[in-house]
């Protein structure tokens, strides 16, 4: 039995020299190679098939390697459309956990500060009013005037003025008298560093008792 040739490769010259091949040597290369396997592993389907290695570059060998080539871009493009699948659902599961990830840091800075403010909520001291001092009316309007404020802000002696249409000395000897029973709040907030007043704990927990105690007729 004469061995089996395997076909001659194309990118080596007969000198042993590396060429470049040709198209027609290119193409026929997978038929070729198709008919040495079947004639070198499966003699027998080969004789029914009818072919050799004389068959190299012949009708066979053409037909073969064109679905061998169209088999190879039919794999090379499923190949590249199962990387884009995977790069598109490696991507949106990476952009996924950022904002996952993103969304529970938010939620964890909001858990914070609710059980931050609920401990300051449970610092602050209890205010006990023992003995309710004697208002003037005037001092229970600036008292009233106080509560109306937002948090952040404050009324110096100027605005309570203007609110209350009274003079200034006035005003400012009953908010002093209110500062002294802790009723009011000093800070600085009023014009060239006057001192304004904001309503403390005691003064808004007197409101609260002189407005739940009932009227008499």
């Amino acid at each position: 039995m004469e061995p089996i040739l395997e076909p001659p490769n194309p990118f080596i010259a007969e000198t042993g020299s590396l060429v470049i091949p040709s198209f027609e040597q290119l193409f026929y290369l997978p038929g070729d190679w198709l008919i040495y396997l079947l004639s070198s592993r499966a003699p027998a389907v080969a004789d029914m098939l009818g072919i050799s290695p004389a068959a190299y570059g012949g009708t066979f060998a053409g037909f073969s390697a064109w679905f061998c080539w169209i088999l190879l871009a039919v794999m090379i493009i499923a190949a590249t459309s199962f990387v884009r699948r995977f790069d598109r659902a490696v991507t949106g599961g990476i952009v996924g956990f950022g904002i996952e990830l993103r969304r529970r840091w938010r939620m964890a800075l909001v858990f914070a500060e609710y059980r931050r403010r609920l401990r300051v909520q449970r610092k602050e001291p209890t205010i006990e009013v023992a003995e309710e001092p004697g208002l003037s009316r005037d001092e229970l309007r600036i008292l009233q005037l106080h509560a109306k404020l937002s948090p952040g802000f404050a009324l110096s002696t100027r605005d309570v003025a203007q609110e209350l249409n009274t003079r200034g000395h006035e005003i400012r000897a009953a908010l002093e008298r209110l500062h002294k029973l802790n009723l009011l709040n000093a800070t600085v907030g009023g014009v060239d560093g006057e001192t304004a007043y904001t309503l403390s704990a005691a003064g808004r927990t007197l409101l609260q008792i002189r407005h739940a105690r009932p009227r008499i007729a």
